[in-house]
């Protein structure tokens, strides 16, 4: 923890702010007796287990006319919904994240006329899945499903917190546990006393997500075994960091 006692004067009322962006109380200076102040940051790092999935999977289909692209896409994309329902996933789970339709052209010869132009010689068609579910038991399965079923393009695989507001005063009620703690351990250790809060200043409590690195994944495929892939959640880091500033005397 970081302290630190100043001089300061100032005159008025002081403001008292919290704000999740840096933030100062308005303390203006003239005259009158400087006033002492001490200010304290406190500081929390806590781990909490991933309570929250979301990830993608794709279909992705090239054909020379649209149409034929469009129709296989949707027929393979339905045949996925139905496997990661079977699976266990809910309607209210997954949604469309992207469906584009792309033409593919020519590539130019390297011994090409000037007038030569790349024509369309196909078309790509994506529709991208979105899940995002708390089952997090059931991800190898709809990995292996889903890819059974047609999909191919797995994408991010991110482990988070549902409830991030939680979490997140959790870490700033710890923060400012501690920093008061410090303050009072180091006006005892001063000789001084703490007369009044002047400001505090919240400078960030995040929960940021686990994202799950591809090139980890291992598929079991020896002797039968199932083709599930084992992936394991782990925790999530939320941080809280609390400057406060105090107003102190002699004892």
């Amino acid at each position: 923890m970081n302290w630190l006692i100043h001089m300061t004067c100032f005159a008025g009322l002081f403001a008292f702010a919290v704000s999740a962006v840096p933030a100062f109380a308005q303390m203006p200076c003239d005259h009158h007796e400087p006033v002492p102040m001490l200010t304290v940051t406190g500081q929390a790092e806590l781990e909490r287990p991933a309570d929250q999935l979301q990830m993608s999977l794709a279909v992705i289909t090239e054909d020379e006319e649209a149409k034929s692209a469009v129709s296989e896409n949707s027929r393979t994309m339905r045949r996925v919904i139905e496997a990661l329902e079977r699976a266990g996933l809910e309607e209210d789970e997954y949604e469309t994240g992207r469906f584009s339709i792309q033409p593919k052209y020519s590539r130019r010869p390297h011994n090409a006329d000037r007038d030569w132009t790349a024509k369309i010689v196909g078309y790509r068609v994506e529709n991208m899945l979105i899940i995002k579910t708390k089952k997090l038991e059931l991800i190898g399965e709809l990995i292996e499903r889903g890819v059974q079923a047609g999909a191919n393009n797995v994408g991010s695989i991110n482990f988070g917190l549902a409830d991030r507001r939680m979490h997140r005063g959790e870490a700033i009620l710890e923060a400012t546990t501690n920093a008061r703690a410090d303050a009072d351990a180091l006006a005892e250790a001063a000789g001084v006393k703490l007369v009044r809060v002047l400001s505090v200043n919240l400078d960030g409590a995040a929960a940021p997500p686990i994202p799950y690195r591809g090139e980890k994944m291992m598929m079991a495929t020896r002797g039968g075994e199932s083709d599930t892939p084992p992936i394991q959640p782990g925790d999530v880091t939320v941080r809280a960091h609390v400057t406060i500033v105090y107003e102190i005397a002699d004892n």
